[in-house]
């Protein structure tokens, strides 16, 4: 059975043109000789009603809410999104079938917010697919062994995809989107963004990891340890045009350039800790390892540390720092940038970057670096200014 797993994100869901497309793409593959199984994601972006935010603005106070009943709220705009797709192929005449991430056989650790897939039993979905019914699965969640519905984290219908299609071996994962493909920016942020046609595993996995929104991480490594390619496409121009696809291509994106992509990640919370008592210090990383909160960026000096979280992460590293009595502050509204290129062994990158930043005003709160990343904090508000800096200077 040949099997392309086909993802919509919020943007590519809200409309009635827009989930026309889906129709549209399902069929092409049918033509092709594929089986479709379809991933959406919840309906556009807050303030629209069903997108995961406004869900959450419902709550009293999201922050102090409880994460079970966050992640109960906030999937069901994904299944709402399942049945209006669902319904509008029936009436095409279409065999379609809404599913849950559990009815698709999503399992998931019990980590609320952030779950993990753990397996995926495809009994139901090759039934679905052997009597040609598209099955329409709810991205972004999955069911525990107690039958918990839990979501994925942010990002989370994209590794429902690439899940999916590792577990049941599919020819392809096509992830729709509002943009090209995987740009050398976000062209929302950077109007001269170019479209990268082809990268391997590799170098997008990294790409995704400092920030480049259209796919996840996670997602990444899902398709890279099941060998499936990965083809990032425009909704609104469908499957048969140009895009990026991701494989296991030999060339790499720093091969012909020294910069490659400047990308981004929004919504940082800078933690500054003054320490007198290393044993303290210990017990801290290890509660924040444990309570599976993500640390970035950390500078490490004898009586301070310095460090970046998710900025939906600070209630938790709150109440640890609390808990340990420790002298701590929590900045917000930070946004991390990293240059992608080849870095080791080229004097004077670092002074271009800071310099270009500082002589437009923009002001590096922390810095990080890697044989083929250098990464800067800065200001939310500067972002975008900071953004069009870097890329104008380096990649353009």
């Amino acid at each position: 059975m040949n099997i392309v797993v086909q993802k919509y994100g919020g943007t590519s869901v809200n409309t009635e043109k827009r989930r026309a497309m889906i129709i549209k793409n399902a069929l092409e593959a049918i033509d092709d000789g594929l089986k479709p199984v379809i991933v959406v994601s919840a309906m556009g972006r807050k303030p629209e009603p069903y997108a995961t935010d406004s869900l959450l603005a419902l709550l009293p106070d999201p922050n102090k809410a409880s994460l079970r009943n966050k992640d109960l709220l906030t999937s069901c705009g994904e299944i709402i999104t399942t049945v209006v797709v669902c319904e509008e192929m029936r009436a095409k005449g279409i065999n379609a079938r809404a599913l849950t991430g559990g009815q698709a056989g999503i399992m998931t650790n019990d980590n609320y917010g952030e779950s993990k897939i753990i397996n995926i039993n495809t009994v139901n979905l090759l039934n679905l697919l052997k009597q040609d019914i598209i099955p329409i699965v709810a991205g972004f969640q999955g069911m525990s062994k107690e039958g918990q519905i839990l979501t994925l984290g942010r990002g989370g219908s994209d590794i429902t995809a690439t899940a999916l299609g590792a577990a049941l071996h599919a020819d392809l994962v096509e992830i729709y989107t509002d943009v090209d493909g995987i740009m050398t920016a976000d062209p929302r942020m950077v109007e001269d963004a170019k479209l990268i046609k082809q990268i391997n595993y590799d170098d997008i996995f990294q790409l995704a990891e400092y920030g480049a929104k259209v796919i996840h991480p996670r997602a990444v490594e899902f398709a890279m340890k099941a060998d499936v390619p990965i083809a990032i496409l425009n909704t609104e121009k469908g499957r048969n045009n140009a895009g990026t696809i991701i494989d296991e291509m030999d060339k790499n994106i720093y091969s012909e350039n020294k910069f490659s992509a400047v990308t981004q990640i929004d919504g940082c919370s800078q933690v500054d800790i003054k320490f007198t008592d290393i044993q303290k210090e210990d017990i801290m990383f290890d509660t924040l390892a444990k309570k599976e909160i993500s640390i970035d960026m950390i500078n490490i000096f004898p009586d301070r540390k310095t460090f970046i979280i998710d900025h939906n992460r600070k209630a938790i590293v709150e109440k640890i720092m609390n808990d340990l009595e420790l002298d701590f502050e929590i900045n917000d509204n930070f946004t991390k940038i990293t240059i992608m290129g080849r870095m080791k062994g080229v004097p004077g990158i670092v002074a271009k970057i800071i310099g270009a930043l500082y002589s437009n005003g923009i002001y590096v709160y922390q810095s990080s670096d890697s044989n083929t990343t250098i990464s800067v904090l800065v200001d939310a508000k500067q972002a975008k200014e900071a953004l069009n800096v870097l890329h104008n200077n380096l990649i353009k």
